[in-house]
């Protein structure tokens, strides 16, 4: 008979005189996890009681597999609230309000909080994701390289394989050894946890060597030369389970690029040799410009195309329309989820072609800027119908405080200050000049100040909008193109007769601020034409301005 597990709880706590408004029940691989709302004045008591009231719960649950876990959250008691102040317009729809909170609970994803939908981008088919084969998937904060990994990990256990799940945030603070000896850790547990009681010589190796690393890890005092010297018998040991058509193992190592980049071929070298001629696979994603995954001198760590192939997420504005046909198809499960139709129905066509460009082409970013959006559109109007241009770039000019908070956090503590400095200095010139997109010489990507640049590019406060551009009148000179963030010109102060470009229907649009009317669309060959009178930037120059500062 099932198990009433909320009866159970209300009668443990009814003896403490504690009522219970509702019981939430989690379940993961041998855990069942139960969330108890109680009063928020009886949630220190209820907590006293935990211990006793999970021995209770797991008595009563003893044949089955799942160990039973409570928690305790608070609820507020109803009382009189204020009558609120009424709502009028297209978007003071209740589901409105529904979609506001998935967009923004759901535009970040994690092991423990899968997206709401996936949405398979075409250039990194889920198929050469669960290749046999390590992988590097690089892209921007929020592009989907989460996503992706979370829905070739569900695809994967969906067929019997074998997935570990790391997250390297936490291991920023730790050297290479001690890195790498809890990702052992947790590949040498999760296979012991799917092996169970299994008493074979394998198995039996597998749990010798679990062990040396749990001492290991203990003592605290792993080196190089420790790992080293320990690594011939991870592999052997691995080697007897992970074969093709026995077991396979995909070890999903997300947000590499907070570990330390200095020790990340040492610590990748050492995962590639744990795996070696097994039929197990790393699978890594990170930010390309924060990650080097090879040593050349040294010949240590995961080289690339050799060892290691490498997917590219990044979606810049290259291509506009394609980028506006992917952002909405993955906007329009979220509004058909929340049941307010088509996301045209929310947001006017030029909104959504400002969404893609303040975005960069970034979901993470496009997503929390249309809900934002929609706050702001409800602030602004009494009686709003939909999100126009104003309410995105009003958004926008808020987002900037967020965005350089990211940019402190991905970048080493050493560069985020510099990094600042050279988006100041760039958004001046760019903006002093008239424009708010501008040319990079093609010649210059060897100079210093163009890894600042790229820098920029991928913390999404600059954004690539054309990676050739051939010079009209000098033959063999090529520039990029580049536009700031809509951030950085955003601001209702900003100066008038600015020009700018934006997006709709994934054309782009040529237009002058402050002036009514001063705007065409671009087709063929005006594209091309409207870019090369922006004006040209030097990287050296921005280097040498920072030093001199």
């Amino acid at each position: 008979m099932a198990i009433d597990y909320a009866a159970e709880i209300r009668q443990v706590l009814s003896q403490a005189n504690i009522a219970v408004q509702s019981v939430d029940e989690r379940t993961f691989p041998g855990e069942r996890w139960l969330i108890a709302h109680v009063p928020a004045d009886k949630l220190l008591l209820a907590q006293s009681l935990v211990g006793e009231a999970e021995q209770h719960l797991n008595a009563l649950s003893h044949d089955d597999e799942n160990s039973v876990s409570l928690m305790f959250r608070p609820y507020k008691e109803d009382v009189n609230a204020e009558t609120p102040v009424e709502r009028r317009g297209k978007l003071a729809n209740v589901k409105i309000d529904q979609l506001i909170r998935l967009l923004e609970a759901r535009s970040r994803t994690s092991d423990a909080l899968p997206s709401l939908k996936y949405v398979e981008d075409p250039r990194a088919s889920l198929a050469a994701v669960g290749a046999s084969r390590h992988q590097l998937i690089y892209g921007r904060r929020g592009v989907g390289k989460t996503a992706l990994l979370l829905e070739a990990k569900r695809i994967a256990e969906s067929e019997g394989d074998i997935t570990v799940w790391v997250n390297a945030q936490p291991f920023r603070h730790l050297d290479a050894p001690t890195a790498y000896l809890r990702l052992a850790d947790s590949i040498f547990s999760t296979l012991l946890k799917h092996g169970g009681s299994s008493q074979s010589e394998a198995f039996s190796r597998i749990r010798a060597e679990s062990r040396n690393i749990v001492a290991l890890l203990e003592e605290g005092s792993a080196s190089g030369k420790t790992v080293e010297g320990i690594l011939p018998a991870l592999n052997i040991a691995l080697r007897a389970v992970l074969r093709a058509g026995l077991m396979r193992l995909n070890v999903y190592i997300d947000d590499f690029y907070f570990f330390p980049r200095a020790s990340q071929p040492s610590f990748l070298d050492y995962a590639s040799a744990t795996l070696r001629d097994c039929d197990g696979w790393l699978k890594i994603a990170s930010i390309e410009r924060l990650t080097k995954t090879f040593e050349p001198s040294s010949r240590v760590g995961l080289e690339i195309p050799h060892d290691a192939s490498k997917i590219d997420l990044d979606r810049t504005l290259e291509d506009p329309g394609a980028a506006q046909e992917f952002l909405d198809h993955m906007l329009d499960s979220y509004t058909t989820a929340v049941g307010v139709g088509k996301p045209s129905s929310i947001a006017k066509r030029r909104a959504l072609g400002l969404l893609v460009l303040a975005s960069g082409g970034v979901p993470r970013d496009y997503l929390n800027l249309l809900a934002s959006s929609i706050v702001q559109a409800r602030k602004s109007r009494a009686n709003a119908q939909e999100v126009g241009r104003e309410d995105v770039m009003r958004s926008a000019g808020d987002a900037a405080i967020s965005k350089k908070r990211d940019l402190e956090q991905d970048a080493p503590a050493d560069t985020a200050s510099s990094l600042l400095s050279a988006l100041d200095i760039l958004s001046t010139k760019v903006k002093d000049s008239g424009f708010s997109y501008f040319l990079v010489d093609m010649t210059e990507k060897s100079e210093a100040g163009y890894e600042l640049l790229a820098q920029l590019v991928d913390l999404r406060f600059v954004h690539l909008i054309q990676a050739t551009l051939s010079d009209q009148h000098k033959g063999g000179t090529k520039y990029e193109v580049y536009t700031l963030d809509l951030s950085e010109y955003s601001d209702v102060r900003i100066k008038r007769g600015l020009n700018v470009l934006e997006l709709e229907n994934g054309y782009w649009y040529w237009r002058e601020t402050g002036k009514v009317g001063k705007e065409r669309k671009l087709t063929g060959s005006q594209v091309r034409d409207t870019l090369r009178v922006a004006p040209l930037i030097s990287v050296r120059d921005l280097l040498g301005e920072l030093i001199a500062e």
